[in-house]
């Protein structure tokens, strides 16, 4: 019985050891700044896997800290990772971009996209990489920012003219900001609380979760809604408006069509800017 248990417990000692991971952290820090000074410059952070987080400060430069991490089995993949996966810093047209490289996505500066056209094939990696990112921003910079797995998007005191954000498998959280919004979640909740109301029409896209917006009380908005398994509460008094008319060609081309909208639609106030929310399975809370 002794020979056995010691067996045993050399087998589950090797076991541990095998896959036991190799793992490389480094934080990249780098204060950036805009070519110019312009209400058009927009700070573009776009991850693939990993959290950002960025705050809005009085300060007048970017402030950029990315924490990249590599992790696999063998000491000679995570090489692999460390010079495979890239953080790139690039400005164009007012917007400086700071985007993530890897075998499987090249980023387009010109459209401000991932372009995976030159790849003829999909490269499976042998490690696993993630990048943190943590930002300060001047209050007045517009932002556009977006993740794909495993990280939450966060920000606070961003008040530019217009913000944008898309996560793919995470939340999204906007505390304190201002400007045009346009916001999209695919699997989790939406989260905003304005400094001052949107002068501009902004829109809200859900997949799977809930979104919770609260306006300052002086709210004028015409207010689009629509959720296949959802609902729209609000405490802003609200005016019920008739669906508008959609048009559409016919089939064969010759003519169009009008179709009544499947969006609810209300007024707040006196009505003015466009507030757009569409979700799939989950309910809309506007309150002030």
């Amino acid at each position: 019985m002794k020979t056995i248990k010691s067996s045993m417990l050399l087998l589950a000692f090797i076991c541990f050891q095998v896959g036991l991971a190799q793992k490389f952290n480094e934080t990249i820090t780098k204060e950036l700044n805009f070519s110019s000074n312009s209400v058009k410059n927009s700070l573009v952070v776009k991850n693939i896997n990993g959290p950002i987080r960025v705050e809005g400060y009085e300060g007048s430069s970017i402030k950029l800290e990315a924490e990249r991490t590599i992790s696999a089995k063998r000491e000679s993949y995570v090489d692999n990772g460390k010079q495979e996966i890239r953080i790139k810093i690039e400005e164009l047209n007012n917007r400086i971009f700071v985007y993530v490289e890897t075998p499987n996505n090249d980023f387009n500066t010109e459209t401000g996209r991932y372009d995976n056209s030159r790849n003829n094939r999909w490269v499976k990696l042998n490690y696993r990489f993630d990048v943190s990112f943590v930002l300060k921003v001047p209050k007045s910079t517009n932002v556009e920012l977006s993740t794909m797995n495993d990280g939450d998007i966060y920000a606070k005191d961003v008040q530019g003219n217009e913000i944008i954000v898309n996560n793919l498998n995470g939340a999204i959280t906007l505390d304190n900001i201002s400007g045009k919004t346009d916001v999209n979640a695919l699997n989790k909740d939406i989260n905003i609380t304005y400094y001052k109301n949107p002068i501009g029409d902004s829109k809200y896209n859900s997949l799977n979760g809930d979104i919770n917006v609260t306006f300052k009380e002086n709210l004028n908005a015409d207010v689009s809604f629509k959720s296949l398994n959802g609902d729209l509460y609000t405490n802003y008094d609200t005016t019920k408006l008739s669906p508008e008319l959609v048009k559409k060609k016919t089939k064969n081309g010759k003519g169009v069509k009008y179709n009544m909208s499947a969006n609810q639609s209300y007024r707040i106030g006196e009505g003015g800017i466009k507030l757009d929310f569409n979700l799939l399975n989950g309910d809309v809370t506007l309150k002030k």
